[in-house]
């Protein structure tokens, strides 16, 4: 197991999901209206079981038996419930040999999220891919090292590449969260929070987190402009800043830049249980 992968968790929804759908737009809610049919004996009846108006049932129907080599539904005009209706013995067997291609098809894509969810890696990447967050920086990493406080507490989160993450959060969140040293975690970093250096010019700054890289991107604005930094491990981060801010510190895309921002400005998310 390597460093960045957790217990996959057996409850997961599927990840692969997909409706059978044939040639020509027959697809599973045709089959469904069909079933319902041969159990009430009415398109009227059977549209509503289905969540069709009356007319989408009948245009459905229309279009099937249009499409068949032979009619699938026979229908008589006539009465409340829009007469007598019922499946030919094509019909029944269309529905019939559908049914079993739908089960097949269940099967197989049971088989597909089985395989998907014994490799610990492709899980926990897709839980990163459905996760929702408003900010623009999302860096994934393990925690190696956890300091508690009075008050806050401390985490170092080392990237994939090797780089260490700083964040300090409160005790309750850290409680809340479960944090423990080799708990894999996100760090999550809104990009105005962070400043760009290209010359530190002597100096030393207390932002604990400054992480150096290569500007691969610059995405101008009528104000503001979005820089992106590669990052050696393979993360990008993305900062916030004036346009004249790039005039000023001469950003262009293949110089180098380091990005820094507090440790406060870290919000750290966990993987639900």
């Amino acid at each position: 197991m390597s460093d960045f992968e957790q217990p996959v968790n057996v409850n997961l929804p599927p990840w692969v999901d997909a409706e059978l759908r044939l040639l020509g737009g027959l697809n599973e809610r045709l089959f469904k209206l069909l079933a319902a049919i041969q159990k009430t004996g009415s398109i009227n009846q059977a549209a509503k079981e289905i969540g069709m108006t009356y007319k989408g049932g009948w245009e459905m129907i229309e279009r099937a038996n249009n499409l068949a080599p032979k009619v699938l539904v026979s229908t008589a005009v006539g009465g409340s419930q829009g007469g007598g209706t019922r499946l030919t013995p094509a019909g029944l067997s269309f529905l019939e040999l559908f049914t079993r291609i739908q089960q097949e098809h269940r099967q197989f894509l049971e088989q597909l999220n089985q395989r998907l969810t014994s490799s610990q890696d492709v899980v926990f990447l897709l839980k990163r891919l459905i996760m929702k967050a408003s900010a623009r920086n999302q860096l994934f990493g393990k925690v190696v090292s956890v300091f508690a406080g009075t008050v806050n507490v401390t985490l170092e989160i080392v990237l994939k590449g090797g780089e260490t993450l700083v964040a300090t959060i409160t005790k309750e969140s850290a409680e809340a969260l479960g944090i423990q040293k080799g708990l894999a975690v996100v760090g999550l970093i809104k990009a105005p929070q962070i400043m760009l250096v290209t010359d530190f010019g002597g100096y030393r700054l207390s932002a604990r987190n400054q992480l150096a890289g290569t500007i691969t991107r610059i995405q101008l604005g009528a104000v503001n402009a979005e820089v992106i930094i590669a990052l050696k491990g393979g993360d990008s981060i993305a900062a916030t800043v004036t346009n004249e801010s790039i005039e000023s510190l001469a950003l262009a895309v293949g110089n180098p830049a380091t990005a820094v921002f507090k440790a406060g400005a870290v919000v750290i998310g966990v993987a639900a249980e």
